[in-house]
C-alpha cells in the first residue's frame, strides 16, 4: 500500500509538473555536425544537472531557404516582432545583433557569470555589446584570411606574403610563367563583391595600414586609410583583373575546386587542404599589411540572443542553455571534433586544443569587426560605403581616395555644432539679443506712459508672453554641440509651452471680448485663468504621455538628404535652417511689443464713451478737448439710448455745434436751478483754479459760440430768473454752449439755451 501511494505521487508530480521547452531558431551559412548535435548535446547536460530543460533547433541553411543577407535579415526581424510568441532564443549573423538589439535581453542577469568572464578577452564579443548591455554571446567564429597556392609557391620557390607589395610581386612573378602553361590562372581573386562581402575587404584593407600591430582602426580620412584605398585600386589593376578582384562565392568555389588561381581572399575553410581536382594544396594565412607584422582579419560568424519578451520563468531556463553552449567545455569540443573557432581566447592556449591546430595563427590574429552593433541604419551604411569605394576602385568617378573616404566619414561621423563655429557663434548671439530684448520689453510694459497699450491682457498675462517668446528662443541652443537625450526631450517641449505661453491669453481674450456675447464668453471672462492653466496642464499632459509611449532616443543616423526635396548635407546650414525659423518666430512675436510705439500698433480697447474727468485740468486746450464732442455728436445721441445717465450729465455741461433743431423753439424746460442757487453761484462752477493758461485759451472760435447764443430761443416766464431750463425727463442732447474770456459763462447760465432733438 504505501509503495502504490508513493508510485500515485510520483506519477502526479511527474504529470503536474511540466519541463520547460526552449526554442532556438538561427540562420547558417555553414552547417556541419556540430549544430546538428547541439540540441542533443545540451539537453544530456541539462539531464545530468537534474534539470527538466529541453533544447529544440530550427536552423535554416542557405540549402533550405533563401540565403540573400537581406531577406534573412527581414526574416529574423519578422519572427522577433512576434515578441513571446516567437523563439526563446535566436542565432543571428554578428552583423545583425546591433540592428535586432532592441529585441534581446541583457543576458549578463542569467547567464554563468563564469561564462561571460572568458568572452571578457578577443575582439568578437564586441559584436555583441549594444549601448554597454550584452545581448548576445558568439556561438562560433569566422576568420577571412589569404589562401595560397602552396603548389605553385613552392614550385616557384616563392614565400607566403607578408605586405601587399610583396603579394603584386609574387603574383606576377607567377603568373608570367604560369599563364603560359595553364591559361585559366587566376592572379588574386579579391572577393570584392557588390554585397556585403565587399565591405568586409574594405575593411581589412584599411586595418592593415595601421603603423603598429597594437593600433587601433584608422580613422577614414587619416593618411593610411587614404593609403589603402589606393592600394586596393593597385592590386585591382596590377595583381589582378576586374572580375577577379570583385569574384563571389560562385566563382571561388570554383577555384577551390580547381585550384586554378595563385592567392585568393576568403573565409575560413581549413588551415591546409587539397583541391578536389588537379591534386593542388592550398593553405590558409593572414591577409598581408602595409608593412611585416601587421596584418587584418574581419570577424564573422553567429551570436545567440536571449527573446527579451518571453517570461521569467523561460529567461531562466534560457539563460541555463547558452551557459552551457557556451561553456569553455563546449567550446573546446567544437573546435577539436569539429575544426571550428572560438571566441574564448584561451582556448588558443590549451595543450590539447593546439596539438590540432596552429594555436600561434589563430591567436595572433588581428581581428576587427564590422560597425553594425551601433544603433546606425546599418545596411544603408555599408550599401553606401561599398558603392563610394567601388566608383573610386574602377575608376567610375573623379574623386581622390581621400574625398571618398571624407563622404563615407560623413555618413558615419556624428555630426553636431562645434560651439566656436561660425553658426553656433551667429545663433547665440541672436538669441542674447533676443534675451536683452525681452528684458527690456519687461521694463518697457510697466512704464506709466506706455501703459494704455497694453491694457488688452494684465501686466502678469504680458509677462507670460515674455516668457514664451525666451522658452522659444532657447530651442536653439538644443543643436549646439553633442546630442543627448535629454535635448531631445526638452526640444518639443521648449517649442510647444512656448508657443503656448504665447498665444492661450490671446487667444482666450478673444474670445472673451467677442462682440456677440453667448454662453462661450462669459465663461471665458469668468474664468479666464482656471483655462489658461487648464491649456498648460493638458499640453504638457500631451508631451509626458507621448514621451512615454514612443521614448526619444539618439539614433546615429546614415546622412543622405537632410530635408526632403531641399538638398542640405551640410550640418551648419541645416541647423541655421531649423534654428533661423524659430528665432524669426520670436522677433516678429517681439515686434509686438516694442515696435507697437513705433508702428503705430494699439493694443487695447477703445472707450466709446470718455468721461469728463478724464480732461487735464493743467491742460490749455479745454476748448480742442470738447471738439471730441462735437464731432462724435450724432453717435452720442445714439449711445444715450444705451447709457441715458452718462450721456445726460454730458449733455448739461458740455455742448459743441452750431445749429438748432427747429424743435426748440416751443418746447419749455424745468429749471434746473433758482435764482436763489444762480446768486449762491457767483464764481464759475467749474472753477479752473490750478492754471491760468485757461483764461487765455479762448480763441476767436469762442466769439462765434457766444454770438450764436443770443439766438436762442427764450423760455418766456423766466427771463428775469435763472433762464437756464433743464428738463430731466425730455432732454435728450444738447447743441451748444458758450465760453466767457474769463470762465465758463460768467457762472450763470442766462444766454444758455437748450434745444432737444426728435428721434
Amino acid at each position: 500500500m504505501k509503495t502504490l501511494l508513493i508510485n500515485i505521487l510520483f506519477f502526479t508530480v511527474f504529470f503536474m509538473v511540466k519541463g520547460i521547452e526552449i526554442r532556438m531558431h538561427g540562420f547558417l551559412y555553414s552547417y556541419n555536425d556540430y549544430h546538428k548535435l547541439l540540441a542533443e548535446r545540451t539537453n544530456e547536460y541539462m539531464k545530468s544537472k537534474g534539470l527538466d530543460i529541453t533544447l529544440v533547433t530550427n536552423f535554416e541553411t542557405p540549402d533550405t531557404s533563401r540565403g540573400e543577407p537581406n531577406y534573412v535579415a527581414n526574416y529574423v526581424e519578422d519572427l522577433l516582432q512576434k515578441e513571446e510568441r516567437g523563439y526563446d532564443l535566436y542565432l543571428t549573423d554578428t552583423v545583425y545583433t546591433g540592428r535586432f538589439s532592441k529585441y534581446f535581453e541583457d543576458i549578463s542577469k542569467y547567464v554563468d557569470p563564469k561564462v561571460i568572464e572568458l568572452y571578457k578577452e578577443g575582439t568578437a564579443t564586441n559584436t555583441c555589446i549594444v549601448d554597454t548591455r550584452l545581448v548576445g554571446l558568439p556561438l562560433m567564429v569566422d576568420y577571412a584570411g589569404l589562401y595560397a597556392n602552396k603548389s605553385l609557391l613552392e614550385k616557384y620557390k616563392r614565400s607566403i606574403p607578408e605586405t601587399w607589395d610583396e603579394l603584386i610581386e609574387t603574383t606576377n612573378y607567377i603568373y608570367e610563367r604560369e599563364s603560359k602553361v595553364n591559361p585559366k590562372l587566376h592572379k588574386y581573386l579579391g572577393h570584392f563583391p557588390e554585397y556585403e562581402n565587399g565591405l568586409v575587404v574594405i575593411l581589412e584593407f584599411i586595418h592593415s595600414f595601421r603603423d603598429l600591430s597594437t593600433d587601433k582602426f584608422p580613422k577614414y580620412t587619416s593618411d593610411n586609410a587614404v593609403a589603402a584605398l589606393e592600394k586596393m585600386k593597385q592590386i585591382k589593376e596590377k595583381a589582378s583583373t576586374p572580375d577577379d578582384f570583385a569574384a563571389n562565392e560562385i566563382t571561388m568555389g570554383d577555384a577551390f575546386t580547381n585550384g586554378n588561381f595563385i592567392f585568393l581572399r576568403f573565409w575560413y575553410i581549413a588551415d591546409e587542404m587539397k583541391t578536389q581536382f588537379n591534386n593542388v594544396t592550398v593553405s590558409f594565412n593572414q591577409l598581408p599589411g602595409k608593412k611585416k607584422g601587421i596584418s587584418a582579419s574581419c570577424v564573422g560568424g553567429s551570436n545567440i540572443s536571449m527573446n527579451k519578451y518571453i517570461s521569467e520563468e523561460r529567461k531562466k531556463a534560457a539563460g541555463e542553455v547558452m551557459s552551457f553552449i557556451n561553456s569553455y567545455e563546449n567550446q573546446k569540443f567544437g573546435i577539436i571534433k569539429y575544426d571550428l573557432r572560438s571566441a574564448i581566447h584561451s582556448t588558443y592556449s590549451d595543450p590539447e586544443i593546439c596539438e590540432k591546430i596552429n594555436c600561434l595563427k589563430f591567436s595572433s590574429m588581428q581581428s576587427i569587426v564590422r560597425p553594425s552593433s551601433s544603433s546606425i541604419n546599418y545596411d544603408e551604411y555599408s550599401e553606401n560605403f561599398r558603392n563610394l569605394a567601388r566608383k573610386y576602385i574602377y575608376g567610375d568617378t573623379d574623386q581622390s581616395a581621400l574625398e571618398i573616404l571624407t563622404e563615407v566619414d560623413d555618413m558615419r561621423k556624428i555630426h553636431f555644432l562645434e560651439i566656436n563655429s561660425l553658426a553656433s557663434i551667429t545663433t547665440i548671439s541672436l538669441i542674447f539679443i533676443i534675451i536683452a530684448l525681452l528684458a527690456l520689453s519687461l521694463i518697457y510694459i510697466t512704464i506709466h506712459r506706455f501703459k494704455q497699450q497694453f491694457v488688452f491682457l494684465p501686466y502678469g498675462y504680458w509677462c507670460t508672453v515674455i516668457i514664451g517668446i525666451f522658452l522659444m528662443s532657447i530651442y536653439g541652443l538644443t543643436g549646439i554641440r553633442e546630442l543627448n537625450n535629454y535635448k531631445c526631450l526638452i526640444r518639443p517641449f521648449l517649442l510647444s509651452i512656448g508657443f503656448n505661453l504665447i498665444y492661450i491669453p490671446v487667444l482666450l481674450k478673444m474670445i472673451a471680448i467677442f462682440p456677440k456675447k453667448n454662453g462661450l464668453t462669459k465663461f471665458v471672462k469668468d474664468h479666464f485663468s482656471l483655462l489658461f492653466i487648464f491649456f498648460l496642464i493638458i499640453d504638457v499632459g500631451i508631451n509626458i504621455s507621448w514621451y512615454l509611449l514612443d521614448p526619444l532616443i539618439v539614433n546615429k543616423l546614415t546622412v543622405t538628404s537632410v530635408i526632403e526635396n531641399i538638398n542640405i548635407n551640410n550640418r551648419y546650414l541645416y541647423f541655421g535652417f531649423r534654428a533661423g525659423l524659430v528665432l524669426i518666430f520670436c522677433f516678429s512675436t517681439l515686434i509686438i511689443i516694442i515696435g507697437s510705439k513705433y508702428y503705430q500698433i494699439s493694443i487695447k480697447m477703445e472707450n466709446p464713451y470718455p468721461d469728463i474727468t478724464s480732461f487735464n485740468k493743467s491742460s490749455s486746450s479745454g476748448l480742442n478737448s470738447s471738439n471730441y464732442y462735437h464731432s462724435n455728436y450724432n453717435s452720442s445721441i445714439i449711445n444715450s439710448k444705451f447709457n441715458p445717465g452718462k450721456s445726460t450729465i454730458l449733455s448739461y455741461h458740455y455742448v459743441t455745434g452750431t445749429s438748432l433743431p427747429p424743435s426748440t423753439a416751443t418746447k419749455s424746460y424745468p429749471a434746473l436751478f433758482t435764482s436763489t442757487m444762480n446768486s449762491n453761484y457767483n464764481e464759475n462752477l467749474f472753477t479752473n483754479n490750478s492754471s491760468s493758461n485757461n483764461t487765455q485759451s479762448q480763441s476767436s472760435e469762442d466769439f462765434k459760440y457766444n454770438n450764436i447764443s443770443k439766438n436762442f430761443l427764450y423760455s418766456t416766464n423766466s427771463s428775469n430768473n435763472f433762464n437756464n431750463n433743464y428738463s430731466s425727463n425730455d432732454f435728450k442732447s444738447f447743441n451748444s454752449m458758450s465760453y466767457s474770456n474769463s470762465n465758463y459763462s460768467n457762472n450763470n447760465y442766462s444766454k444758455n439755451y437748450y434745444s432737444d432733438y426728435k428721434y
